[in-house]
């Protein structure tokens, strides 16, 4: 008997893409480094135990240092709000048509 199960793409869009303005620091909270490495790093890490797909969003260079060693799709830009940066995560996604978006703040590790 053969049973076809079809397998879920699941994606992530991880959003690094704020200031931390509030939070007072010279650098943005999920750059900070915690327990050893970028705050950010921490909620890659979690979300690619369950994501075949991760997509970050934000500033570059400063994600693509977090994220070294790490395989995730190019980043995209961030956008003025919380949502466009959502937003630009969802259409970078779209080529790929996931089955399933996770969508986590970079600085909640």
């Amino acid at each position: 008997m053969n049973i076809n199960i079809p397998v879920m793409r699941i994606a992530a869009i991880l959003v690094a893409a704020g200031s931390g303005s509030r939070f007072g620091a010279d650098t943005p909270k999920q750059f900070l480094s915690l327990a050893g490495k970028p705050v950010m790093r921490h909620a890659a890490d979690a979300l690619a135990t369950a994501a075949t797909l991760l997509q970050p969003v934000g500033d570059a260079a400063p994600i693509e240092a977090a994220l070294a060693g790490l395989d995730h799709l190019p980043t995209v830009p961030g956008g003025a709000t919380r949502q466009d940066s959502v937003r630009a995560g969802l259409e970078a996604l779209a080529p790929h048509a996931p089955d399933i978006v996770l969508v986590h703040d970079a600085a909640r590790p």
